[in-house]
């Protein structure tokens, strides 16, 4: 969560925002129905991790309020109340910020894949750089002089439309095809998503309305390769038009001129694009100490791996994932300067020997482990190379890093998705002296 970064930068630290619940409702002569929602005006004054602005409720609670700006003032209806806040979700803007848009998508603010189409794209990026920074502050209390030091304006893309290369959807009995609505267990058919690969669009087209044997419905796209992936095996019915291949084990993908194979279980970047920048970037910081092992810790199918076996002496990976450890050994194959170990970081990376020089970390959203800072910090390991996906547990970890002897050289945020409240972010550790 972050307060509005033109506001006073030491103003008081508010509550968390936990994960959204399930709204609440109740039963009506044998149906259920949404409870009546309390309308309550608004100035909104900041913009917290989950993609919602912030302001104060007349009562003085604060109040996370989904689809509005910071700098706005708006009438908005109370979903969720607890004793220090309240969670509402605008329903009417009565002073509109210069940065609101209309949103693309007709399905927006019904589907719940999106938070931010609203927002002007540029915004985006500077709303979402200001919650790793207020991440960083009130989680891994660092003062502000240090994070300024560090944080760059976060990478976005020239066209931040029909990049997602992986989507899942939901299939009805009568063979609709679609999402859960937002905040609820109610079932949305869904045409079209403006984020989503035109060919998963193409898929999901053709098999609207005409997939009944499954419950849900998994497209992979090689964005660059024109490959994709479409599970379960779908059965047509003979001579209709529009049938799509299904049933595939696996992709195949292009990043930085290597082929990687991806199957149907395995992790793989959901933006192809993007996934380009986040390797070039990883593998510079890791070459720039020229290391002559690196480990590839949560390395999944090879994504960092291959790019850095072409660039530096040794590289082992570790993996625990079967699906992904296959991919991996058919994708780091070409390369005889690399190790492959199965089993979990906290397990294999305090057993190696050689000791890394440099170690990249790509964990879940979860974060590292403590037992994992604790081994590298005692190690003799010059640098880290942290991909993150949640900022908070990235503040938690690097506080520890630092309090372990290590220095942050620098955060670069990196827009992996566009139009939603994820933030990608690639910090590089250095060993003090």
């Amino acid at each position: 969560m972050t307060l509005d970064t033109a506001a006073d930068p030491h103003a008081e630290v508010v509550p968390e925002r936990p994960p959204r619940k399930r709204q609440k409702r109740r039963r009506r002569r044998g149906r259920l129905v949404d409870r009546p929602r309390t309308p309550v005006e608004l100035e909104l004054t900041g913009f917290a991790a989950g993609g919602v602005a912030m302001g104060r409720a007349p009562d003085g609670r604060i109040a996370f309020v989904e689809f509005g700006i910071p700098g706005e003032r708006v009438i908005a209806e109370i979903t969720s109340e607890e004793s220090s806040y309240i969670e509402a979700r605008t329903a009417m803007v009565l002073e509109e910020s210069p940065e609101r848009v209309e949103p693309r998508c007709e399905y927006y603010g019904r589907c719940g894949g999106c938070q931010l189409q609203h927002i002007a794209y540029g915004e985006q990026l500077r709303l979402k750089t200001g919650v790793v920074r207020e991440q960083m502050r009130r989680i891994g209390r660092f003062e502000d002089t240090e994070v300024d030091a560090v944080l760059r304006e976060m990478i976005g893309m020239t066209d931040p439309w029909a990049y997602r290369n992986h989507m899942r959807f939901t299939v009805r009995r009568d063979g609709d095809i679609g999402f859960m609505e937002h905040g609820t267990h109610r079932f949305l058919r869904v045409d079209h998503c403006e984020i989503a690969h035109p060919e998963a669009n193409r898929v999901l087209r053709n098999a609207q309305g005409r997939t009944m044997q499954t419950k849900q419905l998994t497209v992979r796209v090689g964005e660059h390769s024109g490959e994709s992936l479409v599970q379960p095996r779908l059965r047509w019915r003979p001579g209709r038009r529009g049938n799509v291949r299904s049933g595939q084990q696996h992709y195949h993908e292009l990043l930085r001129g290597a082929r990687y194979r991806v199957s149907s279980p395995a992790f793989f970047q959901v933006n192809s694009r993007q996934a380009e920048r986040l390797i070039e970037l990883v593998v510079a910081r890791a070459r720039a100490v020229e290391p002559r092992l690196v480990a590839d810790a949560y390395s999944g199918v090879g994504t960092f791996a291959v790019a850095l076996a072409q660039v530096v002496p040794y590289v082992v990976t570790i993996e625990a994932s079967s699906a992904a450890g296959d991919d991996a050994e058919v994708n780091l194959a070409p390369y005889d300067n690399v190790r492959r170990i199965t089993g979990t970081v906290e397990e294999q990376l305090p057993a190696l020997n050689p000791q890394p020089d440099v170690v990249v970390v790509d964990p879940p959203r979860a974060g590292l482990d403590a037992s994992i800072i604790e081994t590298v910090v005692g190690s003799d390991v010059r640098r880290v190379v942290y991909v993150s996906c949640d900022p908070a547990t990235l503040a938690r970890d690097l506080r520890r890093f630092v309090d372990g002897g290590f220095t942050i050289g620098e955060m670069q945020p990196i827009d992996m998705f566009p139009h939603t409240q994820h933030i990608e972010c690639i910090t590089t550790l250095d060993r003090a002296g």
